[in-house]
């Protein structure tokens, strides 16, 4: 947590301070309290943090970065741009702690590769992860003012939806590991394209970074994963493999259901191999790895087995939860919410993810908007879909997915109860 003087960083941002304060933290949401924090006042399209000052004073700030003038009795820094402000004082703050950073992007499997990792380097030295998903432009330098003194890794989840965003965040990072999970149909409609999708995501690889590639993907770099590669994985029995890493081998077994989370695995232990962590500890931070909240997290109730993977979806993503769905014995059930952000292929891509779900499952439900190209039994009412589930398919695994905006997590709720 950075913990300064407006002095210090008045002069960081190359500004006046009149008055100089300690403060530790910075925030920018004045729903939270500050106690003792830097607030600093964004601007975006549909808001202004501006009109927020007074708020975050009763919230506890002590002192203000704005790119205006403001009414105020509260230390007060005027930049240009408080963004680019943000920016400078999460870098200045990186330099300060010094960590081995490393910085992963993809289209799937970014978080989950990031908390093996970070399990992983946990067990070597304290080590920094970004929480949820707070990995764009807002998110990554937030990440970086929560770096400690004791903080020896810091492993940074980069998202993007536009080419040069993930080169604006590296240039922020300048990671010393860089990896692609892997270069798939996520939000290919948002990029215009998937040569676009593939740039964009190689941003992330600089002559100035150890780079790490997927065998699967065009990318060349110094080690790769997956068939093929320098690390690899073998003897695969649903969540149990064999990691090869050149010589060495061991077995491990994942808490995490679907064979796609090996090649997650594969991606971690060969940033990990690149620091030069053991591979018994990659095997126990493999391991103690567990699935996150909506990400294929099975959970059990006494009328269901609910597949919760409500994060998000993409065609890839939900080809992966379907197959994980074969795993499982007794009534199979599929329910999928729209794929959102997939552009001109919408209707084609649904069509084909709506043949496999038929293939997959006893019986597969569609909910929403933009699902009549599922040719699933369709539902307009959560509720609804929840009653007759539970009236037709008690005891049934029922496997829960769609993009984040339709919301499926309220129809895990409604089982769940």
């Amino acid at each position: 947590m950075l913990q300064t003087t407006t002095s210090t960083i008045a002069k960081i941002l190359k500004t006046d301070c009149t008055t100089n304060v300690e403060f530790k933290d910075v925030c920018t949401d004045t729903r939270k309290h500050m106690n003792g924090a830097l607030f600093l006042a964004l601007t975006g399209d549909n808001f202004d943090a501006h009109d927020y000052i007074d708020q975050a004073q009763q919230m506890g700030a002590v002192a203000i970065v704005a790119n205006k003038p403001v009414n105020n009795q509260l230390p007060t820094l005027v930049v240009d741009d408080t963004q680019i402000a943000l920016n400078t004082i999460a870098s200045w703050h990186l330099k300060n702690i010094k960590p081995i950073v490393i910085a992963i992007t993809g289209s799937n499997g970014k978080t989950t590769t990031k908390n093996m990792l970070a399990n992983i380097l946990n067990l070597q030295a304290p080590t920094l992860k970004t929480q949820g998903n707070l990995n764009n432009h807002l998110g990554v330098p937030m990440t970086l003012l929560t770096l400690e003194e004791q903080h020896q890794y810091a492993v940074i989840e980069m998202g993007a939806n536009h080419l040069g965003e993930i080169a604006h965040l590296c240039s922020l990072v300048n990671p010393n590991i860089a990896i692609v999970t892997n270069t798939l149909d996520a939000h290919i409609g948002e990029f215009g394209g998937f040569d676009n999708l593939v740039k964009a995501k190689g941003e992330i690889y600089s002559n100035n970074s150890h780079n790490i590639v997927n065998t699967q993907d065009t990318f060349t770099g110094d080690v790769s994963f997956g068939k093929g590669g320098d690390i690899f994985a073998s003897k695969l029995v649903n969540n149990k493999f064999d990691l090869n890493i050149y010589k060495q081998k061991i077995s491990v077994t994942l808490n995490l259901i679907g064979t796609h989370n090996i090649e997650n695995a594969l991606a971690a232990s060969t940033c990990a191999y690149a620091l030069g962590i053991d591979i018994n500890l990659i095997k126990q931070g493999l391991e103690v790895t567990k699935a996150e909240h909506g990400r294929l997290e099975v959970i059990n109730t006494k009328k269901f087995r609910i597949i919760d993977d409500t994060y998000n979806a993409n065609p890839h993503s939900t080809t992966t939860a379907l197959k994980a769905l074969q795993d499982f014995s007794g009534e199979k059930i599929v329910v999928l919410g729209a794929m959102r952000e997939l552009g001109n292929d919408s209707e084609e891509l649904h069509l084909k993810i709506g043949q496999l779900a038929k293939k997959s499952a006893d019986t597969f439900y569609s909910y929403g908007k933009l699902t009549q190209h599922y040719y699933g039994i369709h539902f307009d009412s959560k509720q609804q879909l929840a009653n007759h589930l539970l009236a037709n398919h008690v005891h049934a695994t029922v496997l829960i997915k769609g993009s984040r905006t339709v919301k499926m997590n309220e129809l895990v709720d409604l089982l769940k109860k």
